[in-house]
């Protein structure tokens, strides 16, 4: 978890997959090499995008992005960095 100030503000970012469920979040950025990026954004998945966790299991996260639930595997999620 990362703790940045923005206009004197405090603004946490982190891994998608440490996001609890209900709470919506927004896209800061990606980790990973380009190929990951561009899977990622093929996705659905961009800065300044909104995402909502639907909920988790043992294998991935179910998102609501745009009206649309994705369901995204842990090892992508935690590429995505959120605030």
């Amino acid at each position: 978890m990362i703790i940045k100030k923005k206009n004197g503000e405090r603004s946490v970012s982190m891994p998608l997959t440490m996001v609890p469920i209900g709470e919506e979040r927004v896209v800061l950025s990606f980790r990973g090499n380009d190929e990951v990026k561009r899977r990622l954004q093929d996705l659905g998945f961009h800065q300044g995008q909104g995402i909502k966790i639907l909920s988790e299991n043992d294998s991935g996260l179910i998102l609501l992005i745009k009206d649309v639930r994705i369901a995204l595997n842990r090892g992508l999620a935690q590429r995505i960095i959120v605030e």
